[in-house]
């Protein structure tokens, strides 16, 4: 998903797809439609499968190759790539309700909480700490056990994440005569990056030839954590955003939209960029592919918000269905596809941050043409002065109900449209979340509680991320 897009895959998680209706979760993976011989004799099968475009294919590709040469081999493990039937999420989680999910599967990470909680795929902390088949974690990013967790418990393996930053024209920041940041240990105060933006764009009149900014609405998100608030208040029994400084900073970056200085989010981004009409963009790494050669572009960081610089990464996610025919096996082949050899092939793709910090330190990932500073890309997994770059944004039933009040739907498109004041979208936003925690007795215990009552718990008191 890039970051522009208003209706997310957050859409088809409020019905479960099915999950608990399909009632068919012992069906074997023979079920899947044709026989998945791969493998030699003698060697366990483990199938994986992912959506993805053509060129995301092939790096599949290669990253089960690199991983074979690598250890699987010597294991005696095959991974035999199974593409995914549909060209979506939707596809994917059909295949969970019906029990025909590959053994390896990657999975919108959105997803996960609702896999979790409905039993469907496996715990992972006891293989991911066993001394001798599991994770050397001081090797992987912090974010590694943290972005995807499920109530502090692992679900999943996040081998990369497709950092979110600013895109910026070389040509016009030097034609200002501004220099950009390169790291998010020094980015730009609000106020240098609030003179940046008027500086950048030029007006004719009432009309704005040249934007000095466009984001996304989940940009909030980061803006609103950059001024020292949380989504949830109180063990997660009240919504947060509450702080005055919160919605002084959110009327702020909505201003640019209101005054000119960025477009409406229905304007298309990339056409304006590719043209020189736009200096900054908020968006993910999966652009940077699409961004006319013409262009010299490099990436910065988001601004402090007043306090911090923070940005709201996406992950890429695996998961092991419990309907894995060999669980240790399929875990193997996560592992593998998480070690240096294919996180190079991940990281010359460029398809997302590696999560192994050897490989996004490496030519790997930064010897490309462009950014020159891959490095803000990079330290996005990380810390700095030892708070997360990644906003740590609930996940779950109440995560949803913060994303449609705050990041989709009517309110967030009103707010960004100039529509609607910052208060009002504040008030509206947070009644509709406290709605939802009363509605549903939330508090931060309640999670456990679904992860209990949907038999998903295997290790109760094994946590990774609590180590």
């Amino acid at each position: 998903m890039t970051s522009g897009s208003l209706f997310t895959r957050r859409r088809l998680l409020q019905s479960g797809l099915g999950l608990a209706a399909a009632g068919v979760a012992g069906t074997s993976l023979a079920a899947c439609g044709g026989s998945s011989s791969g493998a030699p004799a003698g060697w366990t099968e483990v199938t994986f499968s992912s959506v993805g475009d053509p060129t995301t294919q092939k790096m599949f590709k290669d990253m089960i190759a690199a991983a074979q040469k690598e250890s699987l081999d010597e294991h005696k493990i095959k991974i035999v790539w199974k593409p995914a039937p549909g060209d979506d999420w939707a596809s994917v989680m059909l295949q969970f309700a019906s029990g025909t999910a590959a053994d390896l599967q990657r999975i919108d990470d959105d997803r996960v909480y609702d896999l979790a909680t409905n039993g469907k795929i496996l715990q992972l902390d006891k293989m991911m700490q066993d001394a001798t088949n599991g994770f050397d974690l001081t090797k992987y990013s912090p974010t590694f056990t943290t972005k995807v967790a499920v109530e502090g418990y692992q679900f999943s393996i996040t081998p990369g994440m497709s950092a979110n930053a600013l895109y910026y024209n070389k040509k016009l920041f030097a034609d200002a005569g501004l220099t950009a940041p390169t790291s998010w240990a020094e980015p730009w105060s609000w106020d240098d990056f609030d003179a940046a933006v008027k500086k950048l764009t030029k007006k004719s009149g009432s009309r704005t030839d040249t934007y000095g900014l466009q984001y996304a609405v989940n940009t909030i998100q980061a803006t609103a954590y950059g001024a020292g608030d949380t989504a949830l208040y109180n063990n997660q029994t009240e919504c947060g955003y509450g702080k005055p400084e919160t919605q002084d900073a959110i009327d702020k970056q909505v201003s640019y939209i209101r005054e000119g200085y960025a477009p409406t989010i229905d304007v298309e981004y990339l056409p304006l960029f590719n043209a020189g009409k736009l200096a900054m963009t908020w968006q993910a790494m999966d652009i940077s592919a699409q961004i006319s050669k013409d262009v010299d572009w490099d990436v910065m960081p988001w601004p402090k918000t007043p306090l911090f610089a923070m940005t709201k990464n996406y992950a890429r996610t695996w998961v092991i269905p419990k309907t894995a025919k060999d669980p240790q096996a399929a875990f193997l082949a996560m592992k593998a596809l998480c070690g240096k050899a294919a996180s190079e092939v991940m990281a010359k793709a460029q398809f997302a941050v590696p999560a192994l910090i050897e490989v996004a330190k490496s030519a790997a990932f930064t010897d490309h043409p462009r950014p020159k500073t891959a490095n803000v890309w990079a330290e996005a997994l990380g810390n700095v002065a030892g708070k997360p770059v990644d906003v740590p944004f609930p996940r779950g039933p109440i995560g949803t109900a913060l994303a449609d009040s705050f990041v989709e739907g009517t309110n967030a498109n009103n707010l960004v449209s100039g529509k609607l004041a910052t208060a009002d979208y504040l008030k509206r936003g947070r009644d509709a979340v406290n709605a939802e925690i009363k509605k549903r007795g939330w508090n931060g215990t309640k999670g456990k509680e679904l992860l209990e009552k949907g038999g998903a718990l295997a290790d109760p008191d094994l946590k990774v991320a609590a180590k």
